[in-house]
Formats: structure tokens, sequence, C-alpha cells
């Protein structure tokens, strides 16, 4: 549940040399003036203390859809710096460039791949830095969870987390925005793994799935063991009952939820059998074979 503006950065640059504060910009699609930072926290310890260039696929998208996909997007981001890292060891978070923040619109996420971020001048070497405190960004994430059951007219007194008046105005435009914004279900790495539709054909329960996607405000989850290159997926589909078939990409970039919801991407899944999945669907077939 964030906003997820990763298809529409152009360009950026972030600053962590100043201690405690993460200044800088990004260029956006459907956006005339860039959008500036100024937060408080700091990089990973990858790049910490670091100032880094940042390249998107923007210039390549449609200039109507960005427009209105980044309609209400604040200008001037103030807050607090989430999970901010390249991806590079030590690795403290995940392995691959990852911006999060929170501000003015809620959570913001930008996931790019390796060669879109160069990093301009040295980080403070890594054994003189401690990781980021997990217990302020549990704070936050908590903060902006309180916020969304707020704003889903769930009472305070029945929410984990308090929130502030702020806090909730601001869920509530991340939930208005959520229902036609959603994250990068299919990213280029994960798109380089999957091989061609039919290529795992006769594995059965021994056939790899490579990528995981979820609704987070339902029961159905997609696994994905085969791609076109285009659109069709094939795959485990777990909802009411667990069948193999065809789904498609742009219908899963489509479809809410109860609560309006996009369909997320399992950022933590790593490849494994079908089989371990659903071993129920193989059972009979002596769990993988002809």
């Amino acid at each position: 549940m964030a906003w997820r503006p990763t298809d529409y950065l152009i360009e950026g640059e972030l600053d962590n040399r100043n201690p405690g504060k993460v200044t800088g910009w990004m260029k956006f699609a459907g956006r005339k003036e860039n959008v500036t930072f100024n937060l408080e926290g700091n990089f990973h310890r990858d790049i910490r203390g670091a100032k880094v260039r940042l390249w998107g696929d923007g210039e390549s998208a449609n200039f109507e859809v960005a427009e209105k996909y980044m309609e209400g997007f604040a200008q001037h981001q103030t807050g607090s710096v989430g999970d901010m890292t390249a991806g590079r060891e030590p690795v403290d978070y995940v392995s691959y460039p990852y911006w999060e923040w929170y501000a003015q619109n809620g959570r913001v996420v930008v996931e790019l791949e390796p060669d879109q971020v160069e990093i301009l001048t040295p980080p403070i070497p890594a054994c003189e830095s401690d990781p980021i405190n997990r217990k302020k960004q549990a704070e936050n994430m908590a903060n902006f969870l309180c916020g969304v059951a707020s704003a889903c007219g769930i009472p305070e007194q029945r929410a984990i987390a308090t929130g502030n008046t702020a806090a909730v105005e601001r869920a509530k435009k991340v939930l208005a925005n959520n229902r036609i914004r959603g994250m990068k279900l299919l990213t280029k790495e994960i798109r380089e793994q999957l091989p061609p539709l039919y290529s795992q054909d006769g594995k059965g329960g021994k056939a790899i799935v490579y990528l995981k996607m979820f609704t987070p405000d339902s029961s159905y989850s997609f696994y994905a063991t085969e791609f076109d290159g285009e659109d069709t997926f094939f795959g485990l589909v777990d909802g009411h009952v667990k069948e193999l078939g065809n789904f498609s990409l742009s219908e899963l970039e489509s479809i809410r939820g109860a609560l309006g919801l996009p369909i997320e991407r399992d950022m933590h899944f790593q490849p494994k059998a079908l089989e371990e999945i659903a071993p129920e669907l193989f059972n009979d077939a002596g769990k993988g074979g002809d």
C-alpha cells in the first residue's frame, strides 16, 4: 500500500552528505516541475553519506497517463526517510535499488535496477556506520498503517498504533490514489529469469516458480512459472481453489480488491518448485513425475 511512481521517473539526484538529511530532486513524466526533497533520515550503510544519481524509464511513458498518475503528487516532499539503498554490500534491507520515504503523499516507493543508479560521491565506510534503526522504521510504518486503518473507518482504539490527523489525511489520499496506481509487478530481473511458455511443460511439480503476486485485501495469489515475453503467464492461481493455467499481466495490473487495492508483487519471494507451494496437486503424479 504505497504510492509507486517508478514507471514515471525520468531522472533525479538524492544527497545524504549532510548527516540526518536527504535532499535532492526527481523529474517525473507528467509533471512540468521537478519534485524536490527535504527529508529527515539517512541512506542505508551501502551509500550513507553519498550523493546518488537516478535514472528511470519515464521518457517512454504516455504523457496523458503519466499526468493523471502523478496528479496530486506534492512538488516539495518533506517528511522522513524510509529505506533508501542502492542494494550494494553490506545489504541491510534488499539487494536492489529501493527508495522509500514518508511525506505529504503518505508512503512512496521507487524501485530501480542496479544500472539505473550512479554513486556520485564516496559513501561513509560501512564499518563506521550502524544499520538503519528497524524500530524507527517500524514506527514509520505503524503510523502510516494506522492512518490507513482510520481512513478505512477502523476506530483508533482498535488499531495497533495511533496516528495524528495529518497521517489520516495522507492515508486517505494514498487509498484514493491506490485505486488507479500499483507497484511494478514484473521487473527487468524477473522478466529475464522467467522461461518462455511451454519450456517447463512436462515437469509437473518440479516446474520452478519465479514470481509471486497477491491481492493484499483478499485471498488470491498468482505464481508464475513461464512468460510469453508480452502479456501471458503460465502458473498456479491460488484462490477459492488451486489450479494451473494462463493469466494475463495486463489483467493483473487492472484488478482491484475489495478495498480498491491493486495486486502486489511479493518482493521477498525466492524461486521454488510448484510442488512446494501446492503439493496436493502433484501427489497423484508422483510429486512432479511424468
